[in-house]
Order: C-alpha cells, then sequence, then structure tokens
C-alpha cells in the first residue's frame, strides 16, 4: 500500500515529521507502505482515488461525498485552542501591513480561494461568508481568484500581494508556525470559522478492513508510549481518537446552508 501525508506537509521539516512517525507506526504494526511523492499541481484528488491508498489524510467534505473510504483514526491536536478535541478552523490571513484587524475590513477588496472540494480552504469560509452576505451587500468582495491549488500557494499570492485575503487550515498554519515561522511571517488572522471536525486518516476500499482496524486500535493507544511523545510532539499531536462519522456530516450541511442563502460562489 501507499502513503505520501501530502495534506499536512507544511514544509520540509513538517514533512520529515510526519513521515518519522508514521515510518515508526507502520514498522511497528508490521505494514509494509511505500511513501510516494504527491505534489501540487497534482490534484490531491487523485490521491485519494488511488485503490493502494492505505493511509493518509483527507478532508472531511470530500470524506462526506466520496462515501467510499475507510476512516482510520482522527488526530487530535495539541495547541490548547483545541481542547483536546479533534477539531479545527479556517483562518483569514491578511497581510499585517494592511493594519485590518477584522474581516469585515476586507470588503470590497480581492479573496482568494484555494480548491473548490476543500472544507477549510472553500466550503468552512463560504459559510461564514454567506451569513455576512445581505441583500443589501450580495457582493462582499471587489474581486475572488481561484483556485489558487494549495496552501503553500494561496499564501505566496497573498504575500505577492496578488490578493487581499486568504482562508486557509489553521492546523495546517499551526504547523508552519512551529516549523517554518518564516513562511507566515508579515501575516496576520482577523477571523476564524466555526470550529469542525479534523479531516481523518483513511484507507482506499481494497485495503483489508482488517489492516485498517489493526492500525485504527494501534494509533488509538500510541499516546500511552513514552518512546511515541516526542513524535507526536512533533506534529503538534497530543493522540489519535476514533472518529465519530456522524459529526462529518456537518461539513455538507454547511454546504447546503451557503446554497440556501443564494451564496454558492464566494464573491
Amino acid at each position: 500500500m501507499i502513503t505520501s501525508f501530502r495534506m499536512y506537509g507544511a514544509g520540509p521539516k513538517a514533512a520529515a515529521a510526519w513521515r518519522a512517525l508514521f515510518t515508526r507506526v507502520f514498522a511497528d504494526t508490521g505494514l509494509d507502505a511505500e511513501w510516494i511523492e504527491h505534489r501540487w499541481p497534482q490534484p490531491i484528488a487523485e490521491l485519494w482515488a488511488r485503490p493502494d491508498l492505505g493511509c493518509d489524510f483527507m478532508c472531511g467534505w470530500p470524506f462526506v461525498r466520496y462515501g467510499r473510504m475507510q476512516a482510520i483514526a482522527a488526530p487530535v491536536p495539541s495547541p490548547p485552542r483545541y481542547e483536546h478535541q479533534s477539531r479545527y478552523c479556517s483562518e483569514f490571513l491578511v497581510r499585517a501591513s494592511s493594519r485590518w484587524t477584522k474581516l469585515q475590513e476586507t470588503f470590497g477588496h480581492r479573496f482568494g480561494w484555494m480548491a473548490a472540494d476543500s472544507q477549510s480552504g472553500f466550503n468552512a469560509p463560504r459559510a461564514h461568508l454567506a451569513r455576512l452576505a445581505s441583500a443589501e451587500r450580495p457582493t462582499l468582495f471587489a474581486e475572488v481568484r481561484g483556485p489558487l491549488g494549495s496552501p503553500m500557494k494561496a499564501l505566496d499570492a497573498l504575500r505577492a500581494g496578488e490578493v487581499d485575503v486568504v482562508a486557509l487550515d489553521g492546523y495546517f498554519l499551526d504547523l508552519l508556525r512551529h516549523h517554518e515561522p518564516g513562511r507566515v511571517e508579515g501575516l496576520v488572522c482577523v477571523g476564524v470559522t466555526e470550529w469542525t471536525p479534523m479531516p481523518l486518516l483513511v484507507a482506499a476500499p481494497a485495503i483489508s478492513p482488517a489492516t485498517v482496524r489493526n492500525l485504527s486500535e494501534f494509533l488509538e493507544s500510541i499516546h500511552e508510549r513514552p518512546d511515541y511523545a516526542p513524535l507526536l510532539a512533533d506534529v503538534l499531536l497530543e493522540r489519535f481518537a476514533a472518529p465519530r462519522l456522524a459529526d462529518y456530516d456537518r461539513l455538507e450541511a454547511m454546504a447546503r446552508f451557503a446554497a440556501e442563502r443564494g451564496y454558492e460562489e464566494i464573491r
């Protein structure tokens, strides 16, 4: 089976930290997993479609929409704002030089969105912005650009002045702040979306259910092992938990809410 951990490869140091953690996990569980390079501009949906995908992160919104992947485990981030829960939010980022402190100050400027199948880079900010649009102001931004393709590309566009505000996965940003703080230097958060269930580790339907079950049980126990503590700390994780699959239905409900508000596209 193959793995990549592309989704949370927030720079070379974070990618190396994921590889160190899961190389150990695969060795301890006796799984033969091949690490592959899968990077932008390759669509991440191509990775999720691989029949030999044995363990990798998947955004919760496509997980609900595909309805075919096997859930393995959900990460519980360690920074205090997660409050020991498997949850995350999107952060609206702007350049510090703008001196904006509130999301509403970005209205009338240029918004950049990441990918149409992304919960954090499109669906969550769209639902959040749908609450702020009104009959009097149905269009919030002077210009909207997307898809920008990946979190790093979105950050590059923001830093280069091609857009004025983007919304990105807060856990991805926390990994960047931990491992590559220079990539977010000069950028500030002016708002966050509501908390939603974290992206989860999944396996393709063709992977043996027994393999998935064994991997799930092992991951849910590693926080009890002192030898795993530094490996978890390096990816800002407290532990892995059993996913509460019913909670992910909220993500599709957010898409319906935006559509009902007449805000199917960010504008």
